[in-house]
This record gives structure tokens, C-alpha cells and sequence, in this order.
């Protein structure tokens, strides 16, 4: 989901814009594995993701075959192409969880256009930038053996499933602005085999590649042998299925977007106000290991949640949520910079508010 999505849209309208962008579309509500709509169907509407994850699949009648070819998360929009062009549906769309969706109708445009025209415009850009990216991609994939690009032109996500699609054997290498890789992911088959990105290694390297969409820097990807992606300095070897690592990853970068207006600055430091760790919310006893590993860490030094987050193995999503937990059971403090240099007399930082439902029971931690 980029900068310029359905929902950075939304704040920019007026309140009777909003109001009509209320009246003339509808939210729907769909279980997990609801085909939305199938290959040859009418184009009726468009449909912007609000919740969940679905799968673009690639139906052939010939061989009685369905093959993911895509997967679109929070913010994204599909069904749009065939509604302007006027054509059949080419693909189908089914959810990979309990999804939300807003629908505009077509036969809603006339008026959507009278009463918010920006929206249309909003249309074009994301139509837009859907067929630069399918031009980058046919490019990349008819050179498939090596692909480089900056990444302020790819999202990290379709990075991937570039890769996956194409079933090549390489490695995937990831610069900042400076030139330094910060990033490995071997690549077996299409199929991610070993991962480093930062100071995190397998799973949950993928995990924090998935959870921010833009990154500053370059990508490149170089084929290479098989033998390759048993390389130890990548960490343990990955077995999850890529799909399912895929999926796994956007729902986490859904629940990440939720958290990150409660998450505390990282400069601000964790100081600990409790004598022992008292862990006893079953609700979030997945989060226990991690929650002593932080205490362990601040327990005669006094550490910025940023420097702490370094020291730990674990997503930033994870990370997050055991220290907003820590924070709200009064374990830790946040302290102001200057106070934790003792230049000043303790200052404590507001604790953040307490996290929607959604994220207090996420699955995510339970990994």
C-alpha cells in the first residue's frame, strides 16, 4: 500500500465528499475462500481492499487449473480494468482470509464523477502505476537472469513475487542509499531458502522485509547455483511454503499499519519500574519469551526502544507489541533522551494508548 492509496486519498476529501463516496459504494464482508468474482464474469465494479488478502487467480478452462498468480492486500484496488475497458473479467479474485472490501458499482460512476471527480483521478494514478509496473515486470522477466531497479520504483512485495512467479534459483540483494547490502535472500526454485536483513535471519527477516513498503536503495537479483542457498551466514534454512510466507506477510503488514500510530518514538528510552516480570495475561502469553528477553536486556542498563529492537531476534511487529504490552502494565517507563543521559531530572514520555482489538489478538506472535 503506497503513499497515494485509497486511504491517504480519503483524508484529503471534504465531508460531503465523503458523504457521497459513503452513498454510492458499499462495504462487503466476505469469508475466507469467497471467490469475489470468476475469468469471463461482467465488469460491474471495482473493489478496494479495507481488511485481509486476496488471490488473483489465473483460471484454465483447458486443464481445469487455478494458479495464484498475485496476492493484493490493505489499500489495494483491483476489478478496475475491466470496468473502464468494458471487458470481461480476465482472472479471478478469491480472499485467502476474512476480507473486507469497499465496491463501487459502475452504474454509480455518472454521479460518483459529479459529486467527487477526484476520485476518478485517484483511479487513474493507481491505474497508472499498475501498468508501469506490469511493464517493469515483462521486462524483468524477459531478462530474468539478472534484475536490478530502485526502490522507489518497486514495492518489495511484487519483488518477490517476481521471483517466485519466474521459479529461478538465485540471490536477491538488497543496497541502501549508500551502497551497503543490508539484505540477503537466497532463492531456490522461485522459492526462498535462506534469508538476512539487517540483523534479523530467516523467517523473520521475511517478515520485516514484507512490513515496510517503500525502502530507500536498489534491489538486485543474480542467478546462481543451487548450492548457493546453503550459505549459514543467511541463517537457518526457511521451510514454510513461499505462498503461505506471502499471505503470512501482508496480513502482518495490515496489523503493522494499524499499531504504527501507537508505537513510541525510537529515541526514547525503556527504563524498567518494576523489581520482577509479572507475565500472567494468558491473552498474551505468546509474547511471554519475548517479554523476558526484553527485561533481561534493561535490567542494569538503559536502553532507546530503537537500540533494544536491535539486540532482539524478532519483527518489528512482534517487537512492538511486547513493549506496548510492558508499557501498559507499568513494567517499563518511557524516558525522555536527556533524562536517560542523566542530564536532567527523569522525565517520563506518555505511554501509548491502549491497542484496538484487532491487535491485542493477533495471531501474529504466536509463531
Amino acid at each position: 500500500m503506497s503513499k497515494s492509496d485509497f486511504f491517504s486519498f480519503v483524508t484529503s476529501l471534504r465531508p460531503i465528499e465523503l458523504k457521497a463516496i459513503g452513498a454510492l459504494s458499499q462495504v462487503i464482508h466476505l469469508d475466507e475462500g469467497v471467490t469475489v468474482y470468476s475469468s469471463g464474469d461482467e465488469s460491474d465494479a471495482l473493489y478496494i481492499i479495507t481488511r485481509g488478502v486476496v488471490e488473483i487467480v489465473h483460471q484454465n478452462q483447458r486443464h481445469n487449473g487455478n494458479t495464484p498468480i498475485s496476492y493484493l492486500g490493505r489499500g489495494d484496488m483491483f476489478g478496475e480494468m475491466g470496468v473502464l475497458s468494458g471487458t470481461t473479467r480476465k482472472n479471478a479474485i478469491r480472499t485467502c482470509e476474512p476480507t473486507s472490501v469497499q465496491c463501487f458499482k459502475k452504474k454509480d460512476f455518472p454521479e460518483l464523477i459529479t459529486r467527487v471527480p477526484s476520485f476518478f483521478y485517484h483511479v487513474s494514478q493507481q491505474v497508472a502505476s499498475q501498468l508501469l509496473r506490469v511493464s517493469d515486470l515483462a521486462f524483468v522477466q524477459s531478462h530474468c537472469l539478472e534484475l536490478s531497479g530502485n526502490l522507489s520504483n518497486f514495492d518489495l512485495v511484487t519483488i518477490y513475487q517476481t521471483i517466485l512467479n519466474s521459479s529461478q534459483t538465485g540471490e536477491l540483494a538488497i543496497a541502501n542509499e549508500a551502497g551497503d547490502i543490508v539484505a540477503t535472500f537466497l532463492f531456490e526454485a522461485g522459492q526462498v531458502q535462506r534469508a538476512r536483513f539487517y540483523h534479523l535471519t530467516g523467517e523473520e527477516a521475511c517478515w520485516q522485509l514484507f512490513l515496510h513498503e517503500k525502502l530507500t536503495g536498489t534491489f538486485s537479483f543474480a542467478i546462481t547455483s543451487g548450492s548457493d542457498a546453503n550459505r549459514q551466514d543467511c541463517g537457518p534454512l526457511i521451510r514454510r511454503n513461499p505462498t503461505d510466507l506471502l499471505i503470512s506477510g501482508l496480513q502482518y503488514r495490515d496489523e503493522f499499519k494499524l499499531m504504527m500510530e501507537y508505537l513510541p518514538e525510537p529515541n526514547l528510552a525503556l527504563q524498567r519500574m518494576k523489581l520482577n516480570l509479572d507475565w500472567s495475561d494468558p491473552e498474551h502469553e505468546s509474547l511471554r519469551h519475548l517479554a523476558e528477553t526484553i527485561w533481561q536486556l534493561c535490567y542494569s542498563t538503559t536502553y532507546a526502544v530503537e537500540e533494544v529492537f536491535h539486540r532482539v531476534d524478532c519483527c518489528e511487529l512482534k517487537f512492538y507489541k511486547a513493549v506496548l504490552q510492558l508499557l501498559r502494565t507499568g513494567h517499563f517507563a518511557l524516558l525522555l533522551p536527556e533524562a536517560a543521559a542523566g542530564n536532567s531530572n527523569p522525565t517520563t514520555a506518555p505511554v501509548p494508548q491502549r491497542l484496538p482489538a484487532a491487535l491485542r489478538a493477533s495471531p501474529a506472535v504466536v509463531r
